[in-house]
């Protein structure tokens, strides 16, 4: 059980977040409390290879990255999707997270190229107040 001095001593993020992604630099993320399974990163134009994966992400940059698992994601309709996922440093806040998982997915028509998912928030002392707005942009 927290308690109530714990509670207040943990993060308050807002519905938006700048996170800072390896290898990218400082992005928009959504903080997904409806999604309690994957973080999920912009990539297009994704190719595997030996263990490897190829992606277009955010600003254009082309990546090549160890495949460190596969997702598979249930996108409506009983349609599931095969992701691979690859492992990045980011910061948050003030906080240095190493080795988050990311699954890779087109967001182009999302607002934010990046989504913090639910375990990820809370298994690192995050609390989210959706009615928090920080400026991003």
């Amino acid at each position: 059980m927290v308690t109530f001095k714990q509670f207040f001593n943990e993060q308050i993020l807002g519905l938006f977040e700048g996170i800072t992604l390896q290898h990218i630099g400082t992005v928009k993320a959504k903080v997904d409390t409806g999604n309690n399974a994957f973080n999920v990163l912009h990539g297009i134009n994704i190719e595997e290879d030996n263990g490897k994966v190829t992606f277009t992400t955010v600003g254009d940059k082309r990546l090549t990255l160890p495949i460190a698992d596969r997702v598979y994601v249930h996108i409506g309709s009983g349609n599931k999707e095969d992701r691979p996922v690859v492992s990045l440093d980011c910061s948050l806040g003030k906080e240095q997270f190493n080795n988050v998982p990311f699954s890779l997915a087109d967001r182009s028509e999302n607002d934010t190229p990046v989504l913090l998912c639910e375990d990820f928030i809370k298994k690192n002392g995050g609390v989210v107040n959706v009615n928090l707005n920080k400026d991003l942009d």
